[in-house]
């Protein structure tokens, strides 16, 4: 780990020296600037990377890059309202644009899976006081700032974390659960509370859809599979075994139906790796042997994916699979 960290730094230490000299060739252009900023921004150094973002909108005020990023600095610092009218002054050029609005969505609610990001028990009362009023302020902004993605997610995650269930935090929920781009713990987070309170979406494929993995080891069984589903309905086939590994990592006990229909949909697709391999090991553990099962156990042997072992090839044999075939 250690070794990792110290190869991680020196790559950022190269990279720094590369945008420095970028900079002193280019001093008008505002990517040099904006790019040491993020830089910055990932060794922690947080005011040099707040300076070098300011730089680069100097240069260029419409830089939306950089807005994103200064957006996200002043979040993650906790100058909330100072990143909700930053964003509302820019709000069009970043909306018109679908890749930055996601960016920007997965960037500030990125900071949900902190712990400390919103602690309370720990930090001084005048610090919780002016967090509570913060918050009560950012609360009062919502009728005018109605379309501000950053000041919704910024109370999402507060109200997450203050346990707080009304009409009003409900039907925010159910309109941020929605996003692209939004942090999958968040998103995991959000629906837990909105099921809670009554607001059933656990089946709503446009939700699970939108999950890039599995977003937390407390994720339910039932919700593991219907992930895995709604990702094969995507059709990207390294991110949907991805996820199937990631099930298996947190010991979800995915139904046979659906394991079936991910050998079925690797086959589909001729996708064959060792997860392929684990669920169809797994289904005829449970009893569960067909044509499927059995030709993609053949396939793998085929292509010298993996060996069989002896009991694979005696239960093939036993349903009569390889004389079939």
């Amino acid at each position: 780990m250690v070794i990792y960290m110290k190869n991680k730094t020196e790559k950022m230490d190269i990279r720094i020296i590369k945008y420095e000299q970028y900079i002193k060739e280019n001093p008008e252009k505002a990517y040099g600037f904006y790019c040491l900023g993020r830089l910055y921004f990932n060794l922690g150094k947080y005011n040099a990377a707040e300076n070098y973002f300011k730089k680069a909108l100097s240069l260029d005020e419409g830089y939306t890059r950089a807005i994103i990023a200064l957006i996200e600095l002043y979040v993650y610092k906790k100058k909330f309202i100072k990143a909700v009218f930053l964003f509302s002054k820019h709000r069009q050029d970043i909306n018109k644009n679908y890749i930055f609005r996601v960016k920007l969505v997965r960037g500030v609610s990125s900071f949900y899976s902190k712990n400390d990001f919103f602690r309370t028990g720990s930090i001084g009362f005048l610090k919780r006081l002016f967090l509570k009023n913060t918050m009560r302020y950012a609360r009062e902004l919502v009728p005018k700032e109605s379309s501000n993605i950053v000041l919704k997610i910024i109370l999402c995650m507060y109200y997450l974390k203050t346990e707080e269930n009304n009409i009003f935090v409900m039907q925010m929920f159910k309109t941020c659960v929605y996003w692209d781009g939004l942090d999958d713990h968040l998103r995991w987070e959000l629906l837990k509370a909105l099921s809670d309170s009554g607001n059933n979406l656990v089946y709503d494929m446009n939700i699970a859809k939108k999950f890039t993995s599995i977003p937390h080891s407390n994720c339910s069984d039932e919700y593991a599979g219907i992930i895995l589903a709604a990702s094969m309905l995507k059709g990207d086939a390294a991110k949907t075994a991805e996820i199937y590994n990631l099930a298996n990592k947190y010991n979800k006990k995915l139904t046979p139906e659906i394991m079936w229909r991910y050998v079925y949909w690797c086959r589909e697709n001729s996708f064959y790796d060792p997860s392929v391999y684990d669920c169809c090991n797994k289904l005829i553990k449970l009893g569960w042997m067909d044509r499927v099962v059995a030709e993609t156990f053949l396939t793998l042997k085929e292509k010298d994916s993996v060996k069989l072992s002896k009991r694979n090839e005696q239960m093939l044999k036993l349903y009569g699979y390889i004389d079939s075939l």
